[in-house]
């Protein structure tokens, strides 16, 4: 037990003494606690004491009695309620939070500030040790005055240097004037939380260095600096997201950047992460503009890299669905393509490559050939041009999503035959790359479209089971498949015989990751980190924001390129501006789904200008 703390007790155990009520003090520091009723001003245990100033409480197991006010009453949502010391009873230790959650299932009628005593015993919550110190199994249960009195919140104005340093508040009403920014939006509609940083945009730590030493820095920095928002509710899909200051519609998105403050709840460890859960509805949100326009780069052809999020078309006449992924039914399919068209439209890019289309060949019922007439007849005659690019093939590879290219035909020309690679991982685990030569004028290249397989763990084993080092699960098979993707283009499958190559497409590793890494050692120059002078970043998860989405291009190729650009329409949005009629909200389609650009995919489209004609100086690449 820590001294600071032993000195209180004793010093009221002594004033009790004078009074002629000698307590019995156990050997864990805190009164020992009998049989009989309750008795409103008997020396009880501090909260500070039973919280400790360590990640978990060494009390854990003890039966204790705590005289405090209520602070928050979540009983319908969490299952119990907070309380608060009295201001004067805190000790001196900076360290240990004055405030404790009480699990009880039992409606509390006494108002908030109400000063109440509890027999029970104290436990840790969660997985250890990143649980929360609560009083569970109350056996008693007292009101000790009838006046309520508030107790106020304590302000925090900042984060600290660790993700521990926010233990020193788990269980106190706090208040954050802020502003904030909002990091992630996610589980806004599943679970009612928003996540905010005092740090601005936090970035995925393997964006920005080397899995190792510094990216666990960043990790830990990340972790230190924000918190979860949320609703003081268990239940999934709530009605009503009671604790946004207006609702979730296109002229509040709730994107990530916008600034949040006034901030009102108890914090609280749950799921292993530190939680503002709500009292008071958030005070303000200066939510973050919508970009209204695709990107301008310099250069004479613009090609593009959208992952369009499940494209799957039923059976090409209206009907098939539900299909194994994307759209439900025709009305949900109809809804998404005029977002996926209404993106490419803008887009205006000549070239495109497109992941997570459905792999269903490219006859007329196709979902690519479908794509593209849909895209044709909303640009009109003059303007839709588009056609996609046929391999020799029924279908390239085995996966229930392909990748695909489509151009257009005013614009450039294709060459040859596309082909692609169904070797080693591109057998079951990456999409197999298709790639086609292109010519404009004089000019002629080879773009490849690429998808790698996912971060996700399932069927994950060996080598390809998270290491626990940033990258996430099947990393092993997305350097191997960056290894034949480059061994396969060395042999120049084309046959063009130069090496003006431009490799785009969702790799599903951020850009210091050992894939990507892989492809740079071999030649290739990361067009995105050379051109952007600002962070990049084309995907948002779990408040990390990162490129999982890449533009490298062969070292004859680079001088070519004259600027690149992210469109941030989707990755910044909530999941809930996309075309989906959710059961749990019949709503969502009348007040949030547009037939727009916004959130057409979880991944923002990437642009990059070729010139016809090479520059005669290098950029210097961003920092």
């Amino acid at each position: 037990m820590n001294p600071k703390h032993l000195v209180s007790v004793i010093a009221v155990a002594a004033s009790l003494f004078v009074a002629g009520c000698e307590p019995e003090i156990g050997p864990n520091g805190v009164p020992v606690v009998g049989d009989g009723p309750l008795e409103c001003g008997r020396l009880a245990a501090p909260i500070h004491t039973v919280q400790g100033n360590q990640a978990m409480s060494a009390l854990v197991g003890e039966n204790v009695e705590v005289e405090a006010r209520v602070s928050a009453k979540f009983v319908d949502g969490l299952g119990g309620f907070y309380l608060m010391a009295e201001p004067g009873s805190e000790d001196a230790d900076a360290a240990t939070s004055e405030g404790i959650f009480v699990r009880h299932a039992e409606k509390l009628d006494w108002p908030v500030g109400s000063k109440v005593r509890v027999r029970a015993t104290v436990a840790e919550l969660g997985a250890a040790p990143d649980s929360q110190t609560a009083l569970i199994e109350v056996s008693q249960l007292i009101r000790c005055e009838d006046k309520p009195l508030a107790v106020a919140p304590r302000a925090v104005t900042a984060a600290g240097n660790a993700p521990t340093d926010w233990e020193r508040y788990e269980g106190e009403h706090i208040a954050i004037a802020g502003p904030v920014s909002l990091v992630g939006n996610d589980d806004l509609l599943r679970h009612g939380a928003l996540t905010v940083s005092f740090d601005g945009r936090d970035y995925a730590p393997t964006e920005r260095h080397i899995p190792g030493q510094e990216a666990r820095a960043l990790a830990d920095a990340n972790a230190a600096t924000r918190l979860i928002l949320d609703d003081a509710r268990l239940d999934e899909f709530p009605k009503k997201l009671w604790h946004l200051p207006a609702p979730l519609t296109p002229e509040t998105p709730y994107r990530v950047d916008s600034q949040v403050g006034g901030i009102d709840g108890v914090l609280e460890q749950r799921d292993g992460e530190y939680r503002v859960q709500l009292v008071a509805p958030i005070g303000s949100v200066v939510q973050a503009p919508r970009p209204t326009q695709a990107p301008a780069v310099d250069g004479d052809l613009r090609v593009a890299s959208f992952n369009v999020l499940n494209f799957f078309n039923g059976d090409g006449a209206g009907g098939g669905f539900p299909t194994e992924r994307g759209a439900q039914n025709a009305d949900a399919f109809k809804r998404q393509g005029a977002k996926i068209v209404a993106a490419l439209d803008a887009l205006d890019a000549d070239i495109v490559a497109l992941m997570e289309i459905e792999n269903d060949g490219y006859a007329e019922t196709s979902a690519v050939a479908e794509l593209v007439r849909q895209l044709n007849k909303a640009r009109g005659k003059e303007r839709g041009d588009y056609a996609f690019v046929q391999p020799a093939a029924e279908r390239i590879g085995e996966d229930l999503i392909a990748v695909a290219l489509i151009y257009r035909k005013s614009r450039v020309q294709t060459q040859g035959e596309a082909v692609f690679t169904a070797e080693g991982p591109f057998a079951k685990w990456s999409r197999p790359p298709l790639a086609q030569r292109f010519v404009a004028g004089d000019f002629d290249f080879v773009v490849v479209a690429n998808h790698f397989k996912s971060k996700g763990c399932q069927d994950a084993e060996g080598p390809d089971q998270d290491q626990e080092d940033g990258q996430g699960c099947y990393n092993a098979k997305r350097v191997e498949s960056a290894r034949v993707l480059g061994d396969w283009l060395a042999t120049d499958p084309l046959k063009v015989g130069h090496d003006r190559v431009l490799l785009v497409g969702d790799l599903n590793a951020y850009g210091n990751e050992d894939p990507v890494r892989h492809l740079v050692n071999r030649g290739f120059v990361d067009a995105v980190a050379t051109h952007m002078s600002e962070p990049a970043y084309s995907y948002v998860f779990r408040g990390n924001s990162g490129r999982l989405d890449h533009a490298l291009v062969s070292a004859s190729l680079a001088a070519h390129v004259g600027g690149a650009a992210e469109w941030h329409i989707n990755a910044d949005e909530s999941p809930g501006f996309e075309y989906d009629e959710p059961d749990y909200d019949r709503r969502a389609l009348k007040t949030r789904y547009r037939p727009d650009v916004y959130r057409s995919s979880d991944h923002d489209p990437l642009l990059l200008g070729l010139r016809l004609q090479p520059q005669t100086v290098a950029p210097t690449p961003a920092n």
